[in-house]
């Protein structure tokens, strides 16, 4: 993993890499997409290494306070495609979903790293912490249009969910039959170990398609 890099992200985002190890953790922003009742499309800009990248205190977790922070509701069982695409060449869109216990509130939920392909370890401060009730309950999947790394919990992360992602291009997919409820994304660029030009933000759209129901 090229250090160097990440220290020079942490640098150009912050002012410090020092900084920001040193900074005690902050709620994350959560923005709640609503009830999905049609397609929903939504734009923003991340870090390019937000997904996968230095977080100023571990290499290679989702850095939780550069990643952007998605919920959105179904009504009922459905098929879902989320989409993660980019215009911009050195951006690898790359996201992870979570089931939560019916609500999200990110005021609660308070770390600098999470866990891309799980509910254990960096990304047990998801789960729902008395007295505050709402949280995580389930790991669903993820999408990576970047490079395999092992992540810092040691954890495998490839190319996403086997069945159910796929990448065409600057975008990556996933395509998961849900229960009803809220569910819970976290979106951000995926470089491990390439080079994708300069650490700054890049846009992304991620948009929500019905599909045909699949048992």
């Amino acid at each position: 993993m090229n250090f160097p890099l990440r220290r020079t992200l942490a640098v150009l985002l912050t002012g410090s890499a020092a900084t920001l190890a040193a900074t005690s953790a902050s709620a994350i922003s959560v923005t709640d997409l609503g009830t999905m009742s049609g397609e929903i499309s939504t734009s923003a800009t991340v870090p390019q290494y937000a997904w996968d990248g230095w977080n100023g205190l571990t290499a290679n977790l989702g850095w939780a306070h550069n990643s952007q922070w998605y919920t959105f509701t179904l009504e009922g069982r459905t098929t879902v495609q989320i989409t993660m695409s980019s215009a911009d060449a050195n951006m690898y869109p790359a996201f992870s979903v979570w089931q939560t216990n019916g609500n999200f509130n990110g005021n609660n939920h308070l770390n600098h790293a999470y866990n891309q392909v799980s509910l254990s370890k960096s990304s047990k401060w998801l789960k729902p912490t008395p007295p505050n009730t709402d949280g995580a309950t389930a790991f669903i999947g993820y999408a990576n249009a970047g490079t395999n790394f092992t992540n810092g919990d040691g954890a495998h992360v490839g190319r996403g969910s086997s069945g159910i992602s796929s990448r065409n291009g600057n975008a990556s997919r996933l395509a998961v039959t849900l229960a009803a409820g809220q569910y819970l994304i976290a979106a951000g660029g995926s470089c491990n170990a390439a080079n994708c030009g300069s650490p700054s933000p890049k846009p992304f759209t991620l948009k929500f398609q019905k599909l045909p129901f699949k048992p």
